[in-house]
């Protein structure tokens, strides 16, 4: 696979990122773009970051991303995540990452199985990951699933975050 494919896919996400924008009822932001050498789609809230909410990359903050680079083209996967960075300096909250993490994955574990190939085997940093083939005739379709499903989810994480507010 080549900067091609992940021109290409940039070029999907910008379709996926356009339809869900028109569907979003969950006070998400889905941002798009490329950045160390990977094709992204994140969706977030303002309150889960520190960060401008114009910049695609994080410094701060709880985010769902999907994702591809080449490594992960030649393996015919796109990848999914749920990341939390830095959660001790999340604005407004007192937040011990590896509890918040816990807890997220204790809540997380009834809707584990409408996640595909997901693990939550990661240090508090990612709460979740997962991935889906890259070459499927409904990848647009398949991805904005995996949105839809995170937007349903987001309530959890805005309980969570509310949880910890000073």
């Amino acid at each position: 696979m080549d900067s091609a494919n992940l021109q290409e896919l940039n070029g999907v996400f910008a379709k996926i990122k356009a339809r869900f924008g028109d569907r979003n009822q969950y006070g998400l932001i889905c941002k798009q773009g490329c950045y160390t050498g990977c094709c992204v789609l994140k969706l977030q809230k303002a309150l889960w970051t520190n960060d401008p909410m114009d910049q695609v990359q994080n410094r701060s903050g709880i985010f769902f991303s999907v994702w591809s680079n080449e490594d992960s083209l030649r393996q015919r996967r796109v990848i999914y995540d749920i990341h939390a960075l830095k959660l001790r300096q999340l604005e407004g909250y007192a937040i011990t990452s590896r509890e918040f993490a816990r807890d997220f994955r204790k809540s997380f574990e009834s809707m584990r199985r409408n996640w595909p190939n997901v693990s939550v085997d990661y240090g508090p940093l990612t709460l979740m990951q997962g991935w889906i083939g890259s070459e499927s005739n409904s990848l647009q379709e398949d991805v904005l699933i995996l949105m839809e499903r995170f937007a349903r989810l987001s309530p959890l994480i805005d309980g969570l975050l509310e949880s910890r507010r000073k």
